[in-house]
């Protein structure tokens, strides 16, 4: 059965790495209003929840699911997530998904760990990445568009957002020879 292994990613200006204990504090200090507003895992925040993650959960059922901590450079700690979900190895497809705290926006971290965990998944044998950003996202959106991905649909009440209400989503795809 194929499947993803824990690795360590580097790009011009990240880390991205497993998710370790030690990530709590940053991860606590990373999730803001922004990321509460589109991260349904975000709601209702706490401590004990960050802590589940990061020494238990984020490590998840490998044959699916691998998530990395983003890391820049400059900042030495955990600024943000991404990881590549929901594989199907038979298909050939995955989903990539990614959030970044605000001392992280605005500098193309989340392009760059997108297309970085895009290329991981190529190079293990899958061929199509989609991402997923509700309609409202414009943010998530533009980091899709800048890491090649392109727009294919909508799918109406796809995903639910914090507190529950299902959205719309905007799919978005990358196959293997287009990166």
């Amino acid at each position: 059965m194929a499947g993803f292994a824990p690795t360590t990613l580097r790009t011009g200006r990240l880390t991205l790495r497993p998710i370790e204990a030690g990530d709590v504090d940053a991860y606590l200090t990373a999730v803001d209003d922004e990321v509460r507003r589109w991260m349904p895992w975000s709601e209702d925040f706490t401590r004990e929840k960050a802590v589940r993650w990061c020494t238990e959960e984020a490590a998840g059922d490998l044959s699916r699911a691998l998530n990395f901590a983003i890391v820049p450079g400059d900042a030495g700690r955990l600024e943000g997530g991404v990881g590549i979900g929901r594989a199907d190895w038979e298909t050939g497809v995955a989903e990539t998904g990614y959030w970044l705290g605000p001392a992280a926006r605005g500098r193309g971290y989340a392009t760059e760990a997108v297309r970085a965990v895009a290329r991981h998944a190529f190079g293990l044998g899958l061929t199509r990445v989609e991402l997923l950003a509700a309609v409202g996202n414009v943010a998530s959106q533009r980091v899709a568009e800048r890491a090649g991905f392109t727009r294919e649909d909508v799918l109406r009440e796809a995903r639910p957002l914090p507190g529950g209400k299902p959205a719309d989503m905007v799919r978005f795809r990358l196959l293997k020879d287009e990166l």
